[in-house]
């Protein structure tokens, strides 16, 4: 980042425009997440001051640059919204956002040629506020605020004020790590009083294997084929075929088959919805590894493995003996003939941070078993640090000192930058 803002010109930083080549978007959207937060107050074309206190989650799919922004506005408090970035100001309207519903949500038009006369205008009607990014093309001596000042500012009215020390900032972040598992229990115990804990768990795996951009066919999918339909008709099949037959009803389900090969698949008779649509899932730019249909693969072995003692039942037993690595082991599925495993052995620990820990806790809780979960609690913190994520990565950067981001080194708090990133955005 500091290599590529070093070749933007002295014209450049004057007009915000260069005199060769222009400055690509990218670069302006590098500037808004490194230097935005660090400005001080930027003016709208309303007259109204901006200060950024939170630049927001860069986008990974279509639709808006930055995501969940915290802003303080003049005369409005504070706003939370996304933010698009453009070189021209008229470039909103010339790339189609006006009549793409996806941008409702952008807050801030941010683009470093500005025309006052113009109006940014959503698909719903609303008008963003628009910026300009000239000022932060006057390099990193014109940061005039730590960005950090204005989020802990904020963190410290919900709870969790800036520690001074490191030994604080364990605590801080244990604490907030412990909030956001408890949150998730008490999310399964409400789906507990509406339905099977079979159904739960179950629905709550398939919902995580999708990600982000997959959670709700994931979660479709899940109604298609209920857990309860999968079990009844796994039983006319004999034991060694059966995973193997509820990958192929999941996938048929899905409507991701080739229509061949969705035609060679035969449904049971009851139990079992109509498949859904292809076109349901997000599949563009997505690694192998990810596509949901290794995904599905991966969740139909994981629940075929314990067809027998029921997917509660079997995961309950091997958390209760309460080793990390042997529930990590429980939900890794291993790909075809040695190749790309289903559910690596770091997806199946993210399964066990988020979802079966919690869910056990929350199902403990709900019988009013003794200790109400507390040992499934304590697994969780015991559970080293998880593969890394954007979130993670940029509130420790937004948050924390270099040195400081040495102590994230559990998944609990881990979970915890996570906790406090969803203070500050408001996201789910």
């Amino acid at each position: 980042m500091k290599a590529a803002a070093a070749r933007v010109t002295e014209g450049e930083r004057r007009e915000g425009k260069g005199r060769g080549a222009p400055i690509p978007e990218r670069l302006l959207a590098r500037l808004w997440q490194e230097r935005a937060a660090r400005q001080g107050w930027l003016r709208t074309n309303r007259g109204q001051r901006l200060r950024v206190i939170y630049p927001g989650r860069p986008g990974r799919t279509a639709g808006p640059d930055f995501r969940n922004a915290l802003l303080e506005v003049e005369g409005e408090g504070m706003v939370r919204g996304d933010v698009e970035i453009h070189r021209r100001q008229r470039d909103w309207q010339g790339h189609g956002h006006g009549r793409d519903p996806a941008y409702n949500g952008v807050a801030v038009h941010a683009a470093l040629e500005v025309d006052t006369a113009q109006a940014t205008t959503l698909e719903s009607g609303g008008r963003p506020l628009v910026v300009s990014l000239a000022p932060l093309l006057a390099g990193a001596n014109a940061a005039v605020a730590p960005s950090a000042e204005g989020l802990w500012a904020l963190l410290t009215q919900r709870g969790y004020p800036q520690p001074a020390t490191a030994e604080e900032v364990s605590v801080l972040l244990d604490r907030a790590g412990d909030a956001r598992f408890l949150g998730k229990s008490g999310r399964f115990q409400g789906f507990l009083r509406e339905q099977s804990p079979e159904q739960t768990l179950y629905e709550g795996i398939l919902e995580a294997l999708g990600y982000h951009q997959n959670q709700q066919p994931f979660l479709k999918l899940a109604g298609r084929a209920p857990y309860q339909a999968l079990v009844r008709a796994s039983q006319a099949i004999p034991p060694a075929g059966r995973a193997q037959a509820v990958e192929a009803w999941l996938l048929k389900l899905s409507g991701l088959l080739p229509t061949g090969a969705a035609a060679a698949v035969a449904l049971p008779r009851t139990g079992f919805g109509s498949p859904m649509s292809g076109a349901e899932w997000h599949c563009f730019r997505l690694r192998p590894a990810n596509h949901p249909r290794r995904r599905i693969s991966g969740g139909a072995w994981l629940v075929a493995r314990f067809l027998e003692p029921g997917l509660v039942a079997g995961l309950e037993r091997v958390a209760t003996a309460g080793k990390t690595r042997d529930l990590a082991a429980a939900l890794t599925v291993a790909g075809r003939e040695g190749g790309m495993a289903y559910i690596g052995l770091g997806r199946a620990r993210d399964l066990a941070v988020n979802v079966v820990l919690p869910f056990l806790h929350g199902l403990a809780t709900v019988r009013g078993e003794p200790g109400g979960g507390e040992a499934y609690l304590g697994l969780y913190q015991r559970f080293g640090k998880l593969q890394e994520n954007g979130v993670t990565r940029e509130m420790a950067g937004q948050l924390l000192s270099p040195g400081a981001t040495d102590l994230v080194k559990t998944a609990r708090r881990q979970q915890g930058l996570i906790h406090l990133h969803r203070l500050l955005t408001g996201a789910s």
